[in-house]
């Protein structure tokens, strides 16, 4: 063998080692892209368990969102302080869920329960008339906008309809 024979294999496992290496990059950048989403899915879900959990240990929260999204006015002052500190919250949460939707972390199948929510309670009158003017600017203007084009869902009925429901016997 002489001395170019040599550098052409030479340069041909060269190119077969790049070319694997290659291609397990992109199989480690898949599995971490996998990863990463799963990760984002539970880390929302956790946080809407943990805003949630003072409604599940006292009905004073689900009776202060009841009254202050049908009407601000209708609530307590005390109920009015705990609703803002969950709306706050909550539609923080869903501004990070609707990032992690349009960078596509998010699948689309799994925004749409989020965001009929997110729809239901800004279309609510006591949000869009008295709360939302006062707190949107705590909010990206990206998010703001995104809001204000949306309606209201059909699926979903109001809280009081929900919490003051009672079964009829048929």
């Amino acid at each position: 063998m002489n001395l170019q024979v040599l550098v052409a294999l030479a340069e041909i496992v060269s190119a077969l080692a790049v070319t694997l290496t290659l291609i397990a990059l992109i199989i480690s950048i898949r599995q971490n892209t996998r990863s990463q989403k799963a990760l984002v899915v539970d880390s929302l879900a956790a946080a809407i368990t943990s805003i949630n959990v003072p409604a599940m240990e006292s009905p004073v929260l689900g009776s202060a969102l009841s009254k202050v999204t049908t009407d601000w006015g209708s609530a307590t002052r005390e109920e009015r302080i705990v609703a803002h500190y969950f709306l706050f919250s909550f539609f923080k949460l869903l501004e990070n869920a609707w990032y992690q939707q349009k960078a596509g972390i998010l699948d689309k199948t799994q925004w749409l329960g989020w965001e009929t929510i997110l729809r239901k309670y800004y279309h609510a009158d006591g949000v869009r008339r008295a709360w939302w003017p006062s707190r949107k600017d705590a909010y990206s203007p990206e998010f703001q906008k995104f809001l204000s084009g949306t309606k209201p869902p059909d699926e979903l009925g109001s809280l009081s309809e929900l919490f003051d429901y009672v079964p009829h016997d048929g």
